[in-house]
């Protein structure tokens, strides 16, 4: 048993979207204090998936992330995931089926098999970010050598 699984199931027990606290509640439900690294760095309240972080792993598994941590005043708040359902439409959660997001969404889950609606958000920046500096750099003149170009969809006649 994880010493944040406390945390764990008072997160899946909340209703609400998002859970605004206090380091001192957490110790509250925790039953124990938090390690000094979590009153002085604010990395040890990311988001990471995997590695070794349980902490993370513990407010993750419920469903929720971390937001607005202030380690002044000992603040933060925590947000349920946004995530794409994995019903027959593959739609985000909030998205009314039959609106032109749904269907942007669904296909980029299809096409990119990413459910996490901030990591498929980020993707496509990323994506976006890298194909604009090379479009760029080859009007300069320069090349782009790590740019893989993603392949055309051709409509099936």
């Amino acid at each position: 048993m994880s010493v944040y699984e406390p945390l764990t199931k008072y997160l899946k027990s909340l209703p609400n979207e998002s859970w605004s606290t206090n380091f001192m509640e957490i110790e509250r439900i925790l039953r124990r204090s938090l390690p000094q690294s979590a009153l002085e760095y604010r990395p040890w309240w990311a988001n990471q998936k995997g590695g070794n972080h349980s902490q993370s792993r513990a407010w993750r598994d419920a469903g929720w992330e971390t937001r607005e941590v202030d380690l002044k005043n000992r603040t933060l708040r925590f947000e349920r995931m946004k995530r794409l359902e994995k019903d027959s439409g593959s739609t985000p959660s909030g998205t009314k089926p039959n609106s032109p997001d749904a269907e942007l969404w669904s296909k980029a889950h299809r096409l990119t098999g990413i459910e996490d609606r901030d990591a498929l958000i980020a993707a496509a920046l990323t994506a976006l970010i890298r194909r604009e500096a090379a479009k760029q750099l080859t009007a300069m003149g320069g090349t782009m050598p790590d740019f893989a170009v993603p392949p055309r969809e051709r409509p099936a006649w």
